[in-house]
């Protein structure tokens, strides 16, 4: 007698529960595998839910990424706050560099997506104001009494640039232990570069 298979179950789950999945299991999917292969459909087979179940809460892929993207900022406003409450003796600026680059070492595959994906909408209310919060905590390191504002947004394009070159080449470049463990990755030169770039502001 033939067996017969047992269907596969999906899985159940409220409304709000299903939402947080599926951003969590798109979050999970991008830094496992990166964004390139990512789709609605992947999401909803990783998760163990209906295809169909991530088109009640997104209209497309873009929408799902450009949450992902908010609340990567989210994100590293956070890790800049915890980084000033672990090195209170540490200039403002430091503190807030080192942060940057070290939350770019953590998630090395969202941080491109947040900074440099075309599939995010970054005209989006969300994503934009999430940006601006941690956007200003290096606003306000290099400028906390908001004067001498075209000198200082000098400085401010200056040391993004700076840090964001530092980060990207922690996570992809030359800095990258043979093998891509990051975890072996040297941070003392990122350090020094940091301090390096805080002390040539001080003479600006």
């Amino acid at each position: 007698m033939e067996k017969v298979k047992p269907k596969t179950q999906k899985r159940a789950y409220h409304h709000g529960d299903l939402y947080e999945t599926l951003i969590r299991t798109a979050e999970k999917w991008i830094q496992d595998r990166g964004m390139e292969a990512f789709s609605l459909r992947a999401c909803a087979k990783a998760a163990g839910v209906a295809h169909s179940a991530p088109g009640h809460y997104f209209k497309d892929v873009s929408e799902i990424l450009t949450e992902i993207a908010a609340r990567g900022f989210e994100r590293l406003h956070a890790k800049i706050e915890e980084q000033k409450r672990k090195a209170p003796k540490e200039s403002l600026l430091y503190n807030v560099c080192f942060a940057y680059v070290s939350f770019a070492m953590e998630t090395p595959k969202l941080f491109p997506l947040i900074f440099h994906s075309d599939r995010v909408d970054r005209g989006q209310e969300r994503f934009q104001r999430a940006g601006e919060l941690a956007f200003r905590e290096l606003a306000l390191a290099i400028d906390p009494d908001k004067t001498q504002r075209q000198k200082n947004y000098d400085k401010l394009l200056f040391v993004w640039s700076q840090i964001h070159g530092l980060a990207m080449l922690s996570i992809d470049g030359p800095m990258v232990p043979v093998g891509g463990n990051r975890k072996g990755l040297d941070i003392a030169p990122i350090q020094k570069s940091i301090r390096t770039l805080v002390s040539l502001l001080e003479t600006w």
